[in-house]
């Protein structure tokens, strides 16, 4: 293809759009309504996944070890630290436990029990949360370890939740994504059916099913990409709004999908452009009859 032919192929996908502007707008605005409403599901379900993927990373393991110094429990802390699968350790203040233990039974100290008979505890954070439970059982192997707390129970409820989350969300946008297919190609052969007529001529006077295909698909491209560009300006203006009430709300904090808004734009227009060249291409096979 030349380049006159190519500049004849963009200024006549303009025209026709210039051209039928209700049903240009029209397309643009279902493309628009499925392509945020796809992206919408979308977000939220990655800020799903991530929230309860934070939750469970925030789970340690608390090992309570014997010794009276640090040097006494030296031994422990390098096999815990040598454990695959641990991330890091950290030796809680001493001091501070003896305090808050105290508080709870002023017995002991009225009895003169020295605080040095409290073992060290130690927060054990893994770096694959669905591996706390064999880690924790490794570590009660340990010599010199009292007692292990890693809250298995609580572990399991919150992976669970998370393996549902994320087969929902899988769901969830596959089902979105193959209606908004259907619904923007649906868009698009109202609007080549709107026409027909035109096509028609094109054809009596001898121009090519090509000649005619090129402006059309290219004219998906683009009514596909503008309709991305405007569902992209709903959830940037929608997703500062959520974040705004998300971090007023104490439990939940900051939400956020980890998307970047140029990485929203980007992956929406070539969406948009795909099911808009799609739809064209399947849309005008009708008119052509090849």
């Amino acid at each position: 293809m030349g380049l006159r032919s190519i500049e004849y192929v963009i200024q006549e996908a303009f025209t026709g759009i210039r051209r039928n502007g209700l049903m240009a707008f029209a397309s643009v605005s279902t493309i628009a309504l499925s392509l945020g409403v796809l992206g919408t599901f979308a977000l939220l379900a990655l800020a799903a996944n991530r929230f309860v993927l934070s939750r469970v990373n925030q789970f340690e393991i608390a090992v309570f070890i014997e010794g009276k110094t640090l040097a006494d429990i030296k031994p422990a802390l390098e096999r815990i630290r040598s454990i695959p699968g641990v991330e890091s350790l950290s030796v809680r203040d001493r001091m501070k436990e003896w305090e808050a233990f105290k508080r709870d039974r002023p017995d002991f100290e009225s009895a003169g029990v020295p605080f040095d008979v409290l073992p060290f505890a130690v927060d054990v954070k893994v770096s694959d949360p669905s591996r706390i439970a064999p880690i924790a059982a490794e570590i009660r192997t340990i010599k010199g370890v009292d007692r292990v707390n890693e809250s298995r129970e609580l572990v399991d409820r919150v992976l669970a939740v998370l393996q549902v989350v994320r087969v929902l969300s899988i769901l969830g946008v596959g089902v979105l994504l193959i209606t908004t297919a259907f619904i923007i190609s649906n868009a698009i052969r109202l609007t080549l059916y709107a026409r027909r007529l035109e096509i028609k001529i094109m054809q009596l006077v001898g121009a090519t099913n090509q000649f005619i295909r090129l402006p059309l698909v290219l004219e998906g491209i683009v009514l596909g990409s503008v309709g991305a560009v405007v569902a992209w300006l709903f959830l940037a203006l929608g997703g500062r709004y959520v974040s705004a009430v998300a971090e007023k709300i104490v439990f939940i904090g900051r939400i956020s999908s980890g998307v970047d808004r140029a990485e929203l734009a980007l992956g929406l227009v070539i969406l948009g452009a795909l099911i808009g060249a799609v739809g064209s291409l399947v849309s005008i096979r009708r008119f052509l009859h090849d």
